[in-house]
């Protein structure tokens, strides 16, 4: 059995290294040379570090910082328990000890994120804009976030001065107009850059990024909706990824789809949940409130009841 990865990003770099290690025959290839950065460094902690032992790197070797706290709009401050910083790009160069081709296989995956370049396209896709920088900035390492209805702007501590300051939304324009309002917000100088990047990102849960799979072709990561309801999909894309090298050492490629759509029940729910935020369903807001809350207090921060409905009053 040959399998060909399309995509080497964090969740196809990852699943190359795990099967290449474990003796499949499987190639890579991505329109890049190498990584570039168009991404955020924030990984839950726990899970991203047993991940990444499967394929012999510890995640302390890359933490830039661990924030104290999370600061939402320069009002609530959550207690960060989970979220680190981590070294992306330095990552991202370990895993990237390949040589890119593509000589097609019996099994073929799409880890290309957004662009789902293998897969057949989404029926009413999600795609939302990022601006990011790196800049200089004098603050105290929280994350500093800024939000309303349609999306947020952050900034966070990479060490040293360096911070990663960026947004996202529907369009280019809003998010550049977030970026304004967080540093308005938390007093932020507009300082010299050290990088300027443009993204774009899938906000959709896995139930809506059907098919996950296609004939022989297989979704990982962004490209089958393994993102948090708040944009991240960092660790969830790593897990994607091993759930699939799993059913392949397993024999069980017939319950992959399945197995994602099971291991990410609460990426549903926080896509539910702010769908309710954007429009305007308190009630239902509320009704899912206990359920997000549960799930990210344990892999990011210390939530609670009174704090996120503070939270809600800000938005709808």
């Amino acid at each position: 059995m040959k399998i060909q990865i399309y995509g080497a990003g964090i969740s196809g770099s990852y699943l190359y290294n795990l099967l290449s290690q474990n003796g499949f025959e499987v190639g890579i290839f991505d329109v890049r040379k190498e990584p570039d950065c168009r991404c955020a460094w924030g990984f839950s902690y726990s899970e991203t570090k047993e991940l990444y032992r499967e394929v012999g790197l510890n995640v302390d070797d890359y933490v830039l910082s661990k924030p104290e706290y999370v600061i939402l709009n320069g009002k609530i401050w959550l207690k960060n328990r989970e979220v680190v910083i981590l070294d992306k790009k330095d990552i991202m160069r370990e895993l990237w000890r390949f040589e890119l081709r593509d000589e097609g296989g019996n099994i073929l995956i799409d880890a290309t994120g957004s662009s789902r370049a293998v897969l057949p396209r989404i029926k009413n896709d999600s795609i939302y804009t990022t601006v990011q920088y790196i800049e200089r900035q004098d603050l105290d390492e929280n994350i500093y976030i800024h939000m309303i209805k349609t999306g947020y702007a952050w900034a966070f501590p990479l060490g040293n001065g360096r911070w990663h300051v960026g947004a996202g939304d529907i369009t280019k324009e809003r998010a550049f107009e977030l970026i304004r309002m967080l540093r308005e917000t938390y007093d932020l100088k507009d300082s010299d850059k050290a990088c300027v990047c443009f993204g774009r990102i899938r906000l959709l849960p896995p139930s809506k990024c059907k098919p996950i799979v296609y004939g022989n072709v297989y979704g990982v990561g962004e490209a089958v909706g393994c993102v948090s309801g708040t944009g991240e999909g960092n660790a969830p894309s790593l897990k994607c990824a091993k759930i699939l090298y799993d059913c392949l050492i397993n024999d069980e490629l017939e319950r992959y789809e399945e197995r994602v759509l099971r291991e990410f029940w609460w990426i549903e729910v926080e896509h539910d949940f702010v769908s309710a935020i954007q429009n305007g369903k308190k009630i239902k807001a509320l009704r899912l409130l206990p359920k997000v809350i549960s799930v990210e207090s344990k892999r990011s921060v210390k939530h609670s009841f009174v704090t996120m409905k503070k939270m809600l009053s800000m938005l709808i």
